[in-house]
């Protein structure tokens, strides 16, 4: 008999990463062995839409841990109000006495923390209720052990189902794509500061720009820069969409402020892309720079710029970088490779 595991997150109609990371797990081998039942606490839209998901969510959680009680509840959080979301039902659940997983997907959680005293005790008193803490990365780990113990945090690392076609292009213009909400914090206003010095030099490229946001913004400081030639806006794109442009493109440029660890960047890798990106959360454990890729700073325009020069006029290294990253993937970022690792966690927690 399967053990059951509850999980909570957002709706998969809705977009981003972590309804990624949530898809990829339901498709994964991982439910050879274990029985998933997945409760939607969120989705984008509107306040009513939001609050009736919620609802609707809790109602169902309720209803699963009193009438099917699972093995185990594994919760994906973020920050934000996600956090307040979620913290409810991690109170829930350990009063029933439940195993609680949380899974951190938060790209800025070390803000969210320390914006105020009472936030800062309340996140301490959530997290070290919780059975076990999954964080992404080393980096991420190594933040989260200042809060819980360390016995109590494990690392799960993104993955993707792993490419077995090799991919070519033959773009007579370099194309770079970018993936991922336009705003600050994914640093889409430095990108285009880029692409104007691009320009200056006279620099011939084609940028891809897919994603929601702020879109109407973005489009103006087209127009101010004078880049509309150089600059497709996209808006959000779905699945299909997404693997086409990752087919078409030659690097996938992503110079964020805050980042967990970037499903648009595993994607990027398993499609033969080098990564454009920055010294942030777990990305440095997924690049290296000079050798699959080039990092930056956040907010370094000129190295965001040299970075994307240097591949722009250099196709083998493209390849080169490419082809590294598609190896890395097979290697250490195959979801069903990492998989085993979350049955282990599963395991010694229903074991326990």
């Amino acid at each position: 008999m399967k053990s059951k595991i509850l999980v909570v997150g957002s709706s998969l109609k809705d977009m981003g990463g972590i309804v990624t990371v949530i898809r990829n797990i339901e498709q994964s081998n991982l439910t050879e062995s274990y029985e998933l039942t997945r409760v939607e606490t969120y989705i984008t839209g509107s306040v009513l839409a939001r609050l009736h998901i919620f609802i609707v969510g809790l109602i169902r959680y309720l209803y699963q841990l009193f009438w099917n009680r699972p093995d185990i509840v594994h919760i994906h959080m973020s920050n934000g109000g996600s956090f307040y979301r979620k913290s409810m039902m991690v109170m829930i659940g350990k009063i029933v006495r439940v195993p609680i997983i949380l899974h951190i997907h938060a790209a800025s959680f070390d803000d969210f923390y320390n914006h105020n005293w009472f936030q800062k005790r309340y996140c301490q008193f959530i997290l070290n209720r919780v059975d076990l803490l999954v964080v992404l990365s080393q980096e991420w780990k190594k933040y989260f052990s200042t809060i819980v113990p360390h016995r109590k945090i494990e690392i799960l690392y993104n993955g993707v189902f792993k490419m077995e076609e090799q991919v070519s292009r033959t773009n007579s213009t370099p194309t770079c794509l970018f993936l991922g909400r336009l705003g600050e914090r994914k640093g889409v206003y430095d990108l285009l500061l880029a692409i104007k010095k691009l320009k200056e030099k006279e620099v011939k490229s084609k940028f891809l720009l897919a994603g929601d946001g702020e879109i109407t913004e973005v489009k103006q400081l087209l127009k101010d820069y004078q880049i509309e030639d150089m600059v497709e806006v996209l808006g959000w794109i779905n699945v299909h969409e997404k693997e086409e442009l990752l087919r078409k493109a030659d690097m996938l440029v992503l110079p964020s402020y805050h980042e967990g660890l970037p499903m648009a960047i595993l994607e990027a890798m398993n499609f033969s892309l080098p990564v454009i990106s920055t010294y942030v959360g777990g990305i440095p454990e997924l690049i290296q720079h000079g050798e699959n890729g080039y990092l930056n700073e956040p907010g370094d325009i000129e190295g965001l710029t040299k970075s994307l020069e240097i591949l722009i006029h250099d196709q083998n290294t493209i390849v080169t970088m490419g082809e590294k990253n598609r190896t890395l993937i097979h290697n250490q970022f195959d979801i069903n490779m990492l998989m085993k690792e979350l049955s282990h966690m599963y395991q010694r927690l229903i074991l326990k």
